[in-house]
């Protein structure tokens, strides 16, 4: 897997998420330390810049979306839209590169 020099990939790093369903404003919290993932080969690992939460993500707290497949298990971090750096990228990954 091609990778950023690793000095500059963090071991944790701050999220907002949710544990529960319920609006949004009730049950996010933010957790300072959560453990970057190690990636597989179909996968991109992104420095976060901005995100958003769209419709999506606020039907996904609420729990609308819990028969969906491929839908998050708990707890989520929410925040699909971003926009970012990609630090590494899997073997299989063919759109995406590091600069």
């Amino acid at each position: 897997m091609a990778a950023a020099p690793t000095e500059f990939i963090p071991s944790v790093y701050g999220v907002w998420v949710y544990s529960e369903g319920g609006k949004t404003a009730d049950v996010l919290s933010f957790d300072p330390s959560v453990v970057v993932p190690e990636i597989i080969e179909d996968q991109v690992l992104i420095k976060v810049v901005a995100a958003s939460l769209n419709p999506v993500d606020f039907k996904r707290a609420l729990g609308s979306l819990k028969n969906i497949e491929g839908d998050s298990p708990l707890p989520t971090i929410p925040g699909y839209d971003v926009a970012g750096v990609v630090m590494k990228v899997g073997s299989q990954v063919q759109k995406f590169m590091l600069v």
